[in-house]
């Protein structure tokens, strides 16, 4: 009986041992249930000069938020549309504290080339410039380019920082000398007569992410531009023959949506929503003038072979510009178009694409495209039967090449197809279009 006693008291004992060592554990750890579902720690290690408290303000999870494997793919996919990582991986792992997440980040080549090179072989087009994707380690993308259009050169520059301080603000600022040699556009019909057009502007913008799908921000540009009519044999037909304007015009925006870019394929879709006041012209400070723009875009990956891409763009205006304020661009928009020679304040244009992943090793990468395009610019009032039978539609092929170590600087050359006059058209440039 004694001996029974005694093993019944050392087993009562040994169970409230066991009990205060498992609260003190609790205790220490903040409980062993709670720890299993906790981020305990989020590891960055790699080669890259971007400051580590940017790559913190993308993602979500953080230490002490509780642990979802979603959030988890969307945080990287968030690192990686920052665009200066060749390769971004991250697995996790199970501590007594409670779950580590590791990334693994290859930073590439962040000071990157532009050429852009378009048109029909009697009128090239060129683009070329120079930006840095992550100047000084802050993701500041300071950029110059020269552009030679219509036998006219062009210069711009400009500094966007899109994660100011390590905050969800975006702040950008801008400035371009443009030179163009412009059709003249009345009634509907383009005359041999050109406009020698000189346009000096400065812009500044400041948005801030407010929510994962939601962007809102202002704007606001001030430009001079000066129109003069080119001497030419025919008679100049209700055209003036040089004007001068100054405009001040604040705009706001949003966004809806977001699209992210992984491994040269883009997920996604959002709708963004510009619109205009131009408030000073002429020594008058009343608000006369109005511009709309919509863009919807659209991207899905299959089997993360197939990118399938969509963009629709829709523009209206009110201004007494010389020359409509719209016009349709081949080399920006429809390919296999004649540049600026479809012009007015309405515009609407629609791009489809299809990307097929071709090749890709450590070193290159590979895509095959086929397209569609369709639009037009219009100023009378016209039937949706009339705007489609007046509107482009073009089609073709495409190959996309790039070096992985400069990872947003994809080479593409795009053969088009213009049913309208039965006319190819070769371009050749970089980036992924739209």
């Amino acid at each position: 009986m004694y001996i029974r006693r005694k093993m019944k008291l050392l087993a009562l004992l040994i169970s409230v041992s066991c009990l205060t060592i498992a609260v003190a554990n609790r205790a220490s750890f903040g409980g062993e249930v709670a720890s299993l579902h906790e981020v305990a720690e989020v590891d960055f290690v790699g080669d890259f000069k971007i400051k580590e408290s940017i790559l913190r303000n993308e993602i979500e999870l953080r230490p002490g938020s509780n642990f979802s494997k979603d959030e988890w793919i969307r945080d990287r996919k968030r690192i990686a549309s920052l665009g200066v990582f060749s390769e971004v991986s991250s697995d996790t792992a199970r501590t007594p504290e409670g779950i580590k997440v590791n990334y693994r980040l290859k930073e590439m080549w962040t000071l990157i080339p532009f050429l852009s090179i378009g048109g029909e072989l009697d009128n090239i087009d060129i683009d070329i410039g120079l930006k840095d994707k992550d100047f000084l380690g802050l993701y500041i993308e300071p950029g110059v380019m020269f552009s030679r259009f219509e036998s006219r050169n062009s210069y711009s520059a400009w500094l966007n920082w899109p994660r100011v301080l390590q905050t969800k603000f975006s702040v950008g600022v801008a400035y371009s000398n443009a030179h163009s040699r412009e059709p003249a556009y009345v009634r509907s019909e383009t005359y041999l007569h050109h406009y020698d057009v000189k346009r000096v502007s400065i812009s500044g913008t400041i948005s801030k992410r407010l929510s994962e799908v939601f962007v809102a921000g202002v704007g606001v540009t001030y430009r001079t531009q000066r129109f003069r009519l080119e001497e030419s044999e025919l008679p100049v037909v209700s055209l003036l023959d040089r004007r001068n304007d100054r405009r001040f015009r604040p705009s706001a925006f949003f966004s809806v949506g977001r699209i992210y870019y992984d491994d040269y394929f883009y997920e996604g879709a959002d709708l963004t929503a510009i619109g205009d006041i131009i408030a000073i012209d002429r020594h008058d400070y009343e608000p006369k003038y109005w511009m709309l723009k919509l863009e919807l875009r659209s991207y899905l990956v299959q089997m993360n072979r197939l990118n399938f891409c969509s963009r629709a763009f829709f523009g209206t205006s009110k201004t007494d510009d010389i020359l409509p304020v719209f016009a349709v661009s081949g080399f920006s928009n429809i390919r296999g178009t004649d540049d600026r020679y479809r012009r007015g304040s309405k515009i609407y244009y629609i791009n489809n694409e299809l990307r097929v992943r071709a090749y890709q090793d450590r070193f290159f990468h590979g895509q095959l495209t086929a397209f569609v395009d369709a639009g037009d610019a219009w100023d009378d009032k016209l039937s949706l039967s009339e705007l489609v039978e007046e509107s482009y539609l073009t089609g073709g092929i495409g190959l996309r090449v790039a070096f992985r170590r400069f990872y947003s600087a994809i080479g593409r050359a795009d053969l088009a197809y213009n049913t309208n006059n039965g006319e190819w058209t070769l371009y050749f440039s970089a980036g992924q279009f739209f």
